[in-house]
């Protein structure tokens, strides 16, 4: 049988490849057929457009990626599919897994997530980017009673300031230099503010990949206030301003990154009970609102770079 994945041949060059798949029936893998994949606009733009430090070569591969960030590689941990072939058992389950852009996969079963509902599977492309909605929680450690203020409305910034609201946090904002953004906000019952009037907020959270945001978010904080950088710049530079309110207000600059559960959550969660409690978080089917744009994996290598560039896109699935 043959597969199709989409790669990257080189800085912003997509191209969709066919392979051979051979599987034979066994008790450990299963084949899985996509039904529908993902794509995190943020980190497949960086991806796409050679933005990784060698450094982070190692540290910032996905999952089940091939080839490395200089090219060729194929990238992605959004997939939601069917198995096809494998334990009787297991056959026409739903799937989510940490797997790229691929028709047909074959994959270890302790690898697949199996999803129980059976509405509207899109909804599961936005279960990646709440493990880092709820990563960016833990890492805050904020109070219930905290001011808490989460800029950028991309899926991860959005899934943050639900993910608040299912705790219980009752002073929670959000806000997007985009207006069009603000809709979600009202369908998901989140409170929408302008960036420019926020005073004393206790935390931060910056989900827009914008140095300057940091920089004016410093003088937003109270005594002792917490800045939650959730975005990656790759090897952007960009200036950090840490004289005036920095010192003077005792404030801090937590990086918070999904591939690490923090130390002190670390007895508690692990990789496997965190991809649980991300699923549970997505049961409203108002989040499907979420998944706003979409296009057929076919056209992906032509379709792919007007994708990532989308402004108004949330989360954008592609169809098999």
């Amino acid at each position: 049988m043959e597969t199709y994945s989409l790669w990257l041949e080189n800085k912003n060059k997509p191209i969709i490849k066919k392979k051979s798949l051979n599987f034979k029936n066994n008790s450990k893998t299963v084949l899985i057929k996509t039904l529908y994949s993902g794509i995190s606009k943020g980190t497949e733009k960086l991806v796409a457009s050679g933005k990784i430090g060698k450094d982070q070569f190692e540290i910032m591969k996905s999952p089940f990626q091939e080839g490395t960030f200089s090219y060729p590689i194929k990238y992605g941990y959004i997939n939601v599919g069917e198995i096809i072939k494998g334990p009787k058992k297991y056959l026409n389950k739903k799937t989510f897994c940490l797997f790229p852009h691929q028709s047909l996969f074959e994959m270890d079963i302790n690898n697949v997530h199996i999803l129980k509902s059976n509405n509207d599977l899109r909804k599961y492309l936005l279960t990646a980017n709440m493990e880092t909605a709820i990563n960016i929680f833990w890492d805050a450690q904020a109070n219930k009673d905290d001011k808490i203020v989460i800029l950028g409305m991309g899926s991860v910034g959005i899934l943050t300031a639900y993910y608040y609201k299912l705790q219980k946090f009752k002073n929670v904002y959000i806000n997007d230099n985009n207006i069009k953004k603000k809709k979600f906000s009202k369908i998901l019952g989140l409170k929408f503010v302008n960036f420019k009037k926020i005073k004393n907020a206790d935390v931060i959270i910056n989900t827009t990949s914008d140095y300057e945001v940091l920089n004016q978010s410093l003088d937003k904080l109270t005594l002792e206030g917490k800045f939650i950088e959730a975005s990656w710049y790759g090897d952007k530079k960009g200036q950090i301003k840490l004289g005036g309110n920095f010192h003077s207000k005792r404030l801090k600059i937590i990086s918070s990154q999904v591939s690490k559960i923090p130390r002190y959550m670390s007895k508690r969660f692990n990789y496997k009970s965190r991809l649980n409690m991300a699923i549970n978080a997505l049961s409203n089917n108002k989040l499907l609102r979420l998944v706003n744009t979409e296009s057929n994996f076919n056209y992906l290598d032509k379709d792919y770079i007007s994708i990532i560039n989308n402004p108004d896109s949330i989360m954008h699935a592609i169809k098999y």
